[in-house]
């Protein structure tokens, strides 16, 4: 069954404001640590100026929400021991847990394995397959050390602040962080209809999408003097798309305008 992934982006959230770029080197899984599997109650939570924390999708029962560009950092992981901290190379899943259970010292306190059985094969399921979409958008190998990992093996990489997810959970139900990785990976070689007309189509769509991102507030002053200038113009309906990618033609327009702008007038 074929993934419902939708787009819900937290505009209002501090990090999606700050904008800043991510080149996705791995993948995180987190679960929400409490029980609550409605995802919107997250994203209302979320969404607002003054949350310091910003996930890139969570992923609920019957469908995964993005909720920040896969392209802009997040605030998931925290800072290791390391003094690093994988905000600056992981995408982050959220995991909602089901109702009915409570927590002390990060342990499940009144789990039900077998009622919620059904509950965890689909978020399961929804991890494996979102996960498997990215490390494919983004040429990653699920099987590669540190490349998809969870929060407390963060923490054991010092690349994450000391949590437990998803090693508090997935265990009850006799799913290890290997046995996750490998079935991403058999997710991967199994999907046979990643064809090249089909990445295009998607490309196409991303590319659309990502074009009507708004810019990010760091870049206002600089946004201002390019458009004085005249080293940037807009498209013919005069939007400038700030957060699309420059191809090399218009990399080298940029400059050539700069350079003229330079040159002495006589």
């Amino acid at each position: 069954m074929e993934l419902d992934t939708r787009q819900q982006f937290l505009t209002n959230n501090d990090c999606y404001k700050a904008g800043r770029p991510l080149e996705p080197k791995g993948v995180m899984i987190h679960s929400t640590g409490v029980a609550q599997p409605d995802p919107q109650v997250f994203i209302r939570r979320w969404d607002q100026p003054g949350v310091d924390k910003c996930a890139h999708a969570f992923v609920a029962r019957d469908r995964a929400i993005q909720t920040l560009p896969w392209t802009v950092r997040g605030w998931h992981a925290g800072t290791g021991t390391s003094g690093r901290s994988a905000n600056n190379t992981h995408l982050s899943l959220e995991c909602c847990e089901p109702a009915g259970h409570t927590y002390t010292g990060g342990t499940m306190v009144g789990y039900d394995v077998e009622a919620n059985r059904d509950y965890f094969d689909h978020i399961y399921r929804n991890a494996v397959q979102l996960t498997a979409l990215l490390c494919r958008g983004f040429s990653l190998d699920p099987l590669e050390p540190g490349v998809v990992i969870c929060h407390a093996e963060g923490y054991d990489l010092g690349i994450a602040s000391r949590h437990g997810d998803v090693l508090q959970w997935w265990p009850k139900h006799g799913v290890s962080m290997d046995d996750f990785r490998r079935d991403v990976a058999r997710a991967m070689a199994a999907d046979g209809g990643m064809d090249q007309k089909r990445f295009d189509q998607m490309m196409e769509d991303y590319l659309a999408r990502r074009a009507l991102l708004p810019p990010s507030g760091w870049s206002k002053e600089a946004r201002r003097w390019a458009q004085r200038a005249g080293v940037v113009a807009g498209g013919e309906d005069g939007e400038m798309r700030y957060q699309s990618f420059a191809t090399r033609e218009e990399t080298v327009q940029m400059l050539y305008r700069l350079d003229q702008l330079e040159q002495p007038q006589e």
